[in-house]
């Protein structure tokens, strides 16, 4: 009885570790480069069951070598597992590397920028729930020469601005989806200074005021900013794309409806423009 037992745990042994084999290997030749690492570790647990996998199946023979080497094997096992994982944590923290970089390297070097001196920072609290969905809170503030109403972007174009003095270190920035939030800007081919409008969470942007009835608009048209004197915004910035033209034939107006260039959602990097009219206008 005792040796039927010590038989039986072997041959559990043995399909144990071979289904383990299998699935690593299928992983492996998937590419999944954590598991290529542990190819030679593989290779050396199942070499020695091939060479005995005829006696630990006999009914008869001798079955205490398998017994006896299980606790070996199962040590290996747990060996070859606990790399396993630390090679699959790796794998995770450098893909979030990655993302951040690529995040990061997105508001660098912005081509509207020009020469305005700005500060590149981190969003470290999100937009989230009802109450709160138009800002987020950067880690940049006073020492790094942030004020109020400075203008933010990203690779995308304008994103909203420094609302509020700022702390030391962080910042309230306030996106331009607020329906409270306004900027001028200008249809690019024109010089009518119009005055975009958030519409919402989601929503786009609304141009309801100063573009004449009369002025060549048309749909894909670009939107900047205007960059008027004293506008706490430098001029060029891109605002979004004319998805919609209506008209206010009582006031000769039309009304445009703009999509936004930038994603305010999801930020991780945003760029902080040191601007001022007054010292740089």
């Amino acid at each position: 009885m005792a040796t039927g037992t010590r038989t039986g745990r072997s041959r559990f042994t043995l399909i144990f570790l071979l289904l383990t084999s299998a699935t690593l290997i299928t992983l492996d030749a998937r590419d999944f480069e954590p598991l290529q690492r542990t190819e030679e570790t593989l290779s050396d647990l199942i070499s020695p069951l091939r060479s005995g996998a005829d006696r630990v199946f006999e009914p008869v023979g001798d079955a205490w070598a398998g017994v006896t080497g299980y606790d070996e094997l199962e040590s290996e096992n747990e060996a070859l597992r606990q790399e396993l994982q630390k090679l699959e944590g790796q794998q995770i923290l450098d893909s979030d590397a990655a993302i951040r970089l690529e995040s990061l390297l997105d508001v660098l070097g912005l081509p509207y920028v020009q020469d305005i001196p700005n500060v590149v920072g981190e969003v470290v609290t999100a937009n989230v729930g009802n109450f709160d969905r138009y800002s987020v809170q950067i880690n940049r503030g006073a020492e790094d020469g942030i004020r109020n109403g400075m203008p933010v972007v990203t690779r995308g174009g304008l994103i909203g601005r420094i609302d509020g003095d700022p702390g030391r270190g962080h910042s309230r920035v306030t996106l331009l989806t607020d329906p409270s939030f306004e900027v001028g800007v200008l249809v690019v081919g024109t010089e009518d200074v119009a005055l975009a409008s958030g519409g919402g969470h989601g929503e786009p942007l609304m141009v309801t005021k100063g573009l004449e009835i009369d002025t060549e608009v048309a749909v894909g048209d670009e939107v900047v900013t205007s960059g008027v004197d004293r506008s706490r915004y430098p001029p060029g910035i891109p605002i979004g794309t004319v998805t919609d033209i209506d008209f206010d034939e009582a006031r000769l107006l039309q009304l445009l409806t703009v999509a936004p260039s930038a994603n305010t959602d999801s930020l991780s990097f945003v760029t902080v423009l040191l601007y001022d009219p007054l010292e740089d206008g």
